[in-house]
C-alpha cells in the first residue's frame, strides 16, 4: 500500500488531532490536550526526543503506535520538517490501512495525537532533530500499543517512487 505525503494543515489533519501552530490575530491561540481521559490517576509526562539521523522518502512503515489513555504532543525544538502518519481504528480497534494519511510538518508546526490515533513512530526529514514531548502516563496501565503491519505501508513523494 502507498500513500503520498502532503503538507500539514489543520483542516486535512483534524480528524487525528491538532496542528500546533498559531492561527488568527490574536496573542495566544490555546491548544485543546486531554492528558488522562477517563483513566485516573495520570500523571503528565514530559521529555525531549533526540532524532540523530533523517528519514529519506520513499521510506516504508512497519510499525504503528497509539496511545489509549492520552492525547500526545510534539513540539520540534528547532527548524525541521518531520513524517506524519495517521490512521484511524477499525471498528475490532486495529488500524484501518485503507484510510491512512501521510502529512509533512514544515518548520513553526507541532502536532498533539488524539487518543486512540494509530501513528508512525517519530522520524524528521531534517537531522539532527530535537523535540519536546508531551502526554499522560499511569503507573498501573499501559499507555502504549504497537501493531506490527503485515505489509509495510510505503510513503513517496508526489511522483516519487516507493
Amino acid at each position: 500500500m502507498k500513500r503520498f505525503v502532503r503538507p500539514l494543515t489543520q483542516s486535512e489533519f483534524g480528524a487525528f488531532g491538532d496542528v500546533i501552530q498559531h492561527y488568527g490575530g490574536e496573542r495566544r491561540h490555546r491548544l485543546s490536550i486531554d492528558f488522562c481521559g477517563e483513566h485516573n490517576p495520570m500523571r503528565q509526562a514530559f521529555w525531549v526526543s533526540k532524532v540523530s539521523t533523517a528519514t529519506d522518502l520513499p521510506n516504508s512503515i512497519g510499525q504503528l503506535e497509539r496511545h489509549p489513555l492520552s492525547d500526545q504532543a510534539f513540539v520540534p525544538l528547532n527548524a525541521v520538517q518531520f513524517l506524519v502518519v495517521v490512521c484511524p481504528s477499525r471498528p475490532d480497534g486495529m488500524p484501518d490501512m485503507e484510510a491512512c494519511e501521510a502529512f509533512v510538518a514544515g518548520p513553526g508546526q507541532g502536532i498533539i495525537y488524539r487518543r486512540n490515533v494509530w501513528h508512525a513512530p517519530l522520524s524528521s526529514l531534517t537531522a539532527p532533530a530535537e523535540f519536546f514531548v508531551t502526554m499522560g502516563v499511569a503507573d498501573n496501565a499501559t499507555n502504549d500499543e504497537f501493531c506490527d503491519l503485515p505489509s509495510p505501508l510505503h510513503i513517496a513523494l508526489e511522483g516519487g517512487h516507493a
